[in-house]
């Protein structure tokens, strides 16, 4: 549309609140009656709630409010100067949530041409001047950035050499930044984001007045990782899309890694992206019969019916409140390229809620998986958009092995009733059956120890892992390869000023994250002595192994979807001493626009682990293109293995493998792996590629099978090697036949 740049307006904290929030203190939120919470409630037709919700007043995709924010702009001249400041603040918003830059920035400096009678100490100025820029860094986003070769200069550190080509947005936003910064010196917010713009514009850090010069020694790492260049557009995987989430893996059983993504968009579809093994991928989303799966902010893989061919799982209506009881989508793989949705006739249809968080395992050990959906509930009545407390209990989905499931949350104890954003299952006391770790927003976070009889317990408290309390993305790993599983839980919130501080060393009010490691009698807390107590805004996050040192390392993607939430996505890697390293900046990870569903994964099967990252905000406007980090290599040995239950599930979830070696000093190293699809924001492969560092040769592999109690050893295993371990078998299987890819 000509005159209009499309970029959204992201959600705050938690997102449909913030936005809620800031309307609401200009007096311009339409309210929502009870009778269209219910009309919402009732929509189960994916096409039809596409319609209700860009119909409505729905506060992310509604078009009601346009009008009603018009009328109000023209009361408001009669209300005073901070009324109608407010009026044109609240409409220039609206503009941004549907991408119309162009007209926010009208709306904002029409405001600020209005004499200001009571505004003597220039604070309606700087918040219009702070707004202002907020649009103008945004329209630079977009006229540099959404082309198929513009990511690059999208990501932190940026120099002269990918400078934005088009000025114009920078150039105004350092402008009203400058201007800002002099009426408000202290304005961590306008300081960090002034920098940013410098940065877009080739003139970091010597364009940046001293004062407010962001050193960049802040922004260098203390280890080169080498770099990973962003290969999405130019292997067939370019598209813009909004939030959603992403799985890796190989769903036609070719022995190649396919990608899925979603995309929280209502009206906007899944995509299905086909690994050909000649450098590229196809969109097959139409032919796999996926094309009418709209909207999803997360999904998951998993055989949840014992075929061998893994099935997808979607989650929708999270962070939309009452107005996301939305249901799930099971979407069985029908083995011929198609995937079919059996939602209902599994039961997980209805009743539906809010959730982007769904985790599987079998939790009773019989066999077939089980499915935790990971609910969002808010039992007291607080800024709900609707006036009413949201009563939404997680559920557990007992597999009944028939194709349907039972909801057994309420006998086994783990409805939680809190905020989640999180959940992931790992057997972190050994005892043979699955436990849940469950992170929630604004609450402490749960430990449901399995008891092996169909009930758990709640032991975060005494375990001492109840924090943070806004916290995010989850996930069971074994970080320092003890072979007991630890956990890591992402803090979230409040905003960018935040991050600001705490890249400066100043103190700040961000949440950060845990790191509990598990030390055989409960759990130690080492945040602090693994260098991670820092301050990001992590929705999407996953952990993989960069270098192959078989250390696991980790990727945060700013997920915080407000407009100014201009920080870098960010990497560590896990040094093989307790501690992790930021290499960011050295490995070119820090990607500016929000990151949701993450994913690791051998794309190219050569060896070393890819990183797959489903990009996009919140609002109509803020789309943007996937990205995927294409590992240079480091020249560590690997081995690949894929697992296949025959008494236990049959994708090996929960499944424990131990791989012992021999390096080239003689001396010998244990190297874990738990079977899952990591963190609890995006899938990576079920397929476990484990990095083998300086190993000469496989001593041992070995699997334990939970379930059966199976253990197998295997000796004589070939190193950078595909195989598969088949349960209950004494042959392992070499997959000779796996081709490597050069990505083109």
């Amino acid at each position: 549309m000509a005159g209009k740049r499309w970029l959204g307006i992201g959600a705050g904290s938690t997102a449909a609140a913030l936005l809620a929030a800031s309307l609401t203190a200009c007096h311009f939120l339409p309210s929502r009656s009870s009778s269209e919470v219910a009309e919402v409630d009732t929509t189960r037709d994916l096409s039809a709630l596409c319609s209700s919700l860009s119909a409505g007043d729905d506060p992310y995709y509604g078009t009601k409010q346009r009008a009603a924010l018009r009328e109000r702009m023209e009361e408001a001249a009669s209300k005073g100067y901070s009324w109608l400041v407010d009026s044109h603040v609240a409409l220039a918003r609206d503009h941004l949530r549907f991408g119309e830059t162009d007209e926010a920035a009208r709306v904002l400096l029409d405001a600020m041409e209005i004499e200001p009678p009571d505004d003597t100490r220039g604070t309606q100025r700087a918040r219009l001047l702070e707004e202002l820029s907020i649009v103008y860094l945004k329209m630079g986003e977009i006229d540099n950035c959404l082309s198929p070769d513009g990511a690059l200069i999208c990501m932190l550190p940026l120099d002269s050499s990918v400078a934005h080509r088009n000025t114009e947005g920078s150039l105004n936003a350092v402008e009203r930044l400058t201007e800002l910064l002099d009426i408000q010196p202290d304005n961590m917010r306008a300081t960090w984001l002034l920098n940013v713009a410098h940065m877009t514009l080739g003139s970091y850090p010597s364009g940046v007045p001293d004062d407010y010069l962001v050193p960049p020694s802040r922004l260098r790492g203390d280890y080169e990782i080498g770099w990973f260049r962003d290969a999405a557009a130019r292997v067939g995987l370019y598209n813009v899309t909004l939030a959603g989430g992403s799985i890796v893996d190989d769903f036609d059983n070719d022995g190649l890694l396919d990608i899925m993504t979603s995309t929280w968009d209502p009206c906007g579809s899944m995509a299905y992206y086909h690994n050909d093994g000649n450098g590229s991928f196809s969109d097959r989303t139409v032919s796999a019969g996926l094309s009418g799966q709209l909207g999803g902010l997360n999904m998951v893989q998993a055989d949840y019916d014992g075929d061998g061919w893994l099935d997808v799982l979607v989650m929708r209506g999270g962070w939309m409140r009452s107005n996301g009881r939305i249901r799930l989508s099971l979407l069985r793989n029908d083995g011929d390229g198609t995937f079919t949705d059996v939602t209902a006739e599994a039961g997980l249809d209805y009743p539906a809620y809010p959730s982007q968080s769904a985790a599987w395992a079998d939790y009773d050990n019989d066999g077939d998986l089980d499915l935790y959906s990971c609910n969002e509930s808010e039992p007291e009545i607080g800024y709900d958009l609707v006036n009413v407390a949201m009563v939404f209990p997680s559920q557990l989905f007992r597999n009944d092995g028939d194709g349907t499931f039972t909801d057994v949350a309420g006998r086994a104890g783990v409805t939680n009733m809190r905020y989640c954003k999180g959940s992931a299952w790992g057997d972190f006391d050994g005892d043979g059956d699955p436990d849940l770790y469950v992170s929630n927003y604004g609450a402490e976070n749960r430990l449901y120890r399995n008891e092996g009889d169909g009930s758990f317990t709640d032991v975060a408290p005494e375990m001492g892992v109840t924090e943070p309390i806004n916290s995010f993305p989850t996930w069971f790993w074994d970080y320092d390869n003890d072979g007991r599983l630890d956990i890591f839980a992402a803090g979230y919130g409040p905003e960018i000023a935040d991050v600001a501080a705490d890249y400066l060393g100043l103190p700040n009010r961000g949440t950060r994250p845990r790191l509990y490691r598990n030390d055989g009698r409960g759990f130690v807390d080492v945040t602090r002595e693994a260098g991670l107590y820092r301050v990001h805004l992590p929705m999407g996050a996953n952990f993989g192994d960069l270098d192959n040192d078989g250390y696991p390392d980790f990727y945060l993607g700013t997920g915080y979807p407000t407009f100014d939430a201009i920080g870098p996505n960010v990497m560590y890697r896990n040094d093989g001493r307790g501690g992790f390293s930021d290499v960011t900046f050295s490995g070119g990870f820090g990607h500016l626009q929000k990151g949701h569903g993450v994913a690791f994964g051998d794309l190219d099967r050569d060896g070393d682990q890819d990183i797959f990252a489903q990009m996009g905000g919140f609002y109509p406007g803020d789309g943007f293109p996937n990205a995927l980090f294409e590992n240079p290599g480091h020249g560590g040995r690997w081995l690949s293995v894929r697992v296949e239950g025959t008494e236990s599930n049959s994708s090996g979830i929960g499944a424990r493998i131990r791989v012992d070696v021999t390096e080239e000093d003689g001396g010998s190293r244990t190297v874990y792996a738990h079977v899952s699809s990591g963190g609890s924001f995006g899938a990576s492969s079920l397929e476990q590629e484990i990095g083998l560092g300086a190993a000469q040769r496989v001593a041992a592999l070995e699997v334990y099978w939970p379930t059966s109690g199976i253990r197998q050893s295997f000796d004589e295993v070939p190193l950078d090697s595909h195989v598969l371990a088949r349960e209950g078998e004494d042959e392992l299987v070499v997959r000779e036949n796996i081709p490597r890819v050069s990505f083109r």
